[in-house]
Order: C-alpha cells, then structure tokens, then sequence
C-alpha cells in the first residue's frame, strides 16, 4: 500500500507481502521447502527491538511509517502495557475460563505474553486474535522463536492458514495445550465487533498503529460497540495515551486511567467500573482533554469510513471549535489555564498563551472565570473530572 492509498488499512510494507503471497503460491502447488526459500528475505523485514524480541514496520501514511511495537522492547511492552496490568491473572485464579480479545493481533506477542503470564494456573484461556493483514500473521511463522508460548500462536496461525488453503504442511511442531484454545480472524476489527452479538471478554488488548495512523479503531463508535462486549470487571488496556482516544472513551461512558509506563510512554486503561482504574489521570491531562480542541476524539458513524475522511472530519471540527467552544491547544495551552502568567520564564510563549486566551475573551491565564472553571472535587474520578469541566466551560462561554 503506498502513502497515496488513504483508503486502505494500513498494514506492512508491499514487498514483505509480496513474498508472503509467493510462499503461499509455492506451497499451495506441493513445494514442501517454500518457507525455508524465502526465509532469509522476509527475515530480512524484522527489526530486533532492545529486548531480543522483534517487529515489524508499517508501510507509508504520509511521509512515515511506524513499527507494530516499541523498539525498546516489543514482548516487553506486552506483557507491561497489556497483560500485567489486565489484572487478569487475578481473574484466572478465580474462575474456570477467561477469555479475551487481541485487536491487531499483528505477530502475536500480546498472545504469547498472556499464555506465559497464566501458566500454571488451572483455567480454560480462550483468545480471539483479530488481525486486518493475513500477511502479517504469516509472517509470524518466519520470526525466530523467543519462548515456547510463542510457538503455540505460531501453531495455531499455521493451522488457521492450512485450513484456509493458504499452506499445506505443518511444520511447527509445537502443539497447543489443551487448556488454551486460539481462534483467528482475518477482517478489519471494525467488521469483527459488527458481526458478534453474543462474544464477552475478561479482558480487551487494543493495539493498532497510533491514532495519527489509524484513527478507524479509535472513534467514539468503535469504544461504543466494542464496550458492550466487556464483563463488568474488564478492562481495556491501549499503548496510546492520546487525548482523542481518551476522550472517545469517556464519551461512551467509560472511566480511564494511565497506563503503566514503559521508558516514559504511558499507556491507557478503561473500564465500566471506576474501582477498577488504580492511576488517575493527571489534572493536567484532564483540563487537555475535557477543555481544549486536541481532546475533540473520533467519528465514524457506522463504522466503514476511510482514515482520510475520518481524519478531516476530526480537522474540520476542531477548526470550527477552537477559540470558540474550546481553548486553543497550541502550545499546550490547556496546562497553562489557571496559573499566574509570570511563572511562565519564557516570554514569547507567556505572550503567546495570554494572546490565545485574550481572543476568548478573558484577560488572563489565570483570569477569575477561568479560575472558577477549573474548581471542580479534586476527589472525583477522572472521567467525571472531565465531565465537569466540560460542562463550567459550555455554562462560561454561553453566559459571555
């Protein structure tokens, strides 16, 4: 897929897919050796992150491409930013099946991080792996072995290729335990959560590109469809700690909270229940989110929209809203509202954020009405932080 290619899901680089597709039609015509030929090539497209583990990048939206994991660590960030604090090895140790949905299962790490955390516990552990690039799922089978957990989703990704016609031999030897059974779905997540009434999760790992990249599993309609599959102790846990995303959640009536952090990326954890979020958002990242136009999150009503469309959707109304209905987030102004201007050394940027307020209509950063705005309960959970901010902001700027 090239950069011009908006309408597309954005997926790994065209050649790695085009040697995929070339091993496809090899063995499909009985080569028993089509792996072991193209091996070093696709190989070739995996990128050793700083804990030994791999990924792989993304092609071109715009002028950039981005890894599926973090280079710092790509199991590493499975198993700190998904698994770990998915509380669902708590779970596992208090019922017989736990069951829980990977979107954007990608080389299957997420997956792999799970099987390890929970072994040696007696429970029934069904993963659903929704992935969008068949290409990438194959590609898993070419990734050198790190853990044998990992080696049970390479099975069961070359089962699922068998079955579908794509390979014919199996060649991972590894065989799943029977205590854990793996489903694949090769579809757009979007299609996944249209299609299922009857699926409910313990626990939901959300990990496509960022936002930027892949706005189409970060809107406000996908977090509403996708909350109805939760049980009322799941959560959902993001890399991302992007005001839109956080925002799409709240909007649909979810609480959040931060992430672990992972080399000084947070992440996001959203949940039905509040008791269940144990790190608050910052104030500050509240008054981001629920005051200015960065926190405005995604739309796509029926859940088919492009990524252009739903990104100019998003532009054109932060555009129509900035200055008007929210504050203006250039230059973090949102952090700055309620603080005496001269704290701030830096006088372009002082006189910049001044300006910005100005043009609202209010004299100063810490200008009374803006300092009224801002005291709300301290106590109050962040998601109902957010909430009511948004509302002192609607009154303020409707009584001006």
């Amino acid at each position: 897929m090239g950069s011009e290619d908006e309408s597309s899901i954005l997926e790994i680089s065209n050649r790695n897919k085009e040697l995929i597709h070339e091993v496809f039609e090899l063995e499909a015509n009985g080569h028993k050796d089509a792996r072991d030929l193209f091996k070093e090539e696709i190989t070739g497209f995996l990128i050793r992150t700083e804990d030994g583990s791999f990924t792989l990048a993304s092609d071109k939206r715009g002028e950039e491409s981005e890894t599926l994991h973090s280079t710092f660590g790509a199991r590493t960030e499975s198993f700190q930013k998904f698994v770990i604090p998915s509380k669902i090895l708590e779970k596992a140790e208090n019922t017989n099946v736990v069951k829980v949905l990977d979107i954007c299962s990608g080389i299957g790490y997420n997956v792999s991080a799970l099987l390890d955390y929970l072994k040696g516990v007696d429970v029934e552990i069904e993963v659903d792996m929704v992935e969008s690039s068949l290409e990438t799922l194959a590609t898993t089978l070419f990734i050198p072995d790190i853990c044998e957990s990992h080696q049970y989703v390479k099975k069961a990704i070359e089962t699922y290729l068998i079955e579908k016609g794509y390979l014919q031999f199996n060649k991972v030897l590894s065989n799943i335990p029977s205590n854990v059974t793996i489903n694949i779905y090769v579809c757009d997540a979007r299609d996944y959560i249209k299609n299922c009434d009857d699926k409910e999760y313990d626990a939901i790992f959300l990990d496509p590109f960022s936002p930027a990249k892949c706005p189409e599993l970060y809107t406000v309609d996908f977090f509403s469809r996708l909350k109805q599959f939760l049980t009322p102790t799941a959560l959902i846990l993001t890399y991302t700690a992007a005001s839109p995303v956080r925002s799409a959640f709240v909007d649909v009536g979810l609480h959040v909270g931060e992430g672990p952090r992972v080399h000084r990326s947070g992440g996001t954890i959203a949940s039905r229940s509040p008791a269940l979020i144990e790190t608050p958002l910052s104030f500050s990242d509240v008054k981001v989110i629920a005051l200015s136009d960065v926190g405005i999150p995604y739309i796509d009503p029926y859940l088919t929209d492009d990524y252009r469309t739903i990104m100019e959707r998003r532009q054109n109304q932060r555009k129509i809203s900035r200055g008007k209905t929210t504050f203006p987030s250039s230059s973090k102004l949102p952090r700055y509202l309620g603080l005496d201007p001269d704290v701030i050394e830096d006088d372009t940027l002082r006189n910049k954020l001044v300006a910005y307020v100005q043009e609202m209509g209010f004299s100063s950063l810490n200008d009374e009405r803006i300092v009224n705005l801002l005291n709300i309960d301290p106590n109050l959970y962040s998601r109902d932080q957010i909430l009511a901010l948004r509302e002192n902001l609607h009154k303020l700027l409707n009584n001006n």
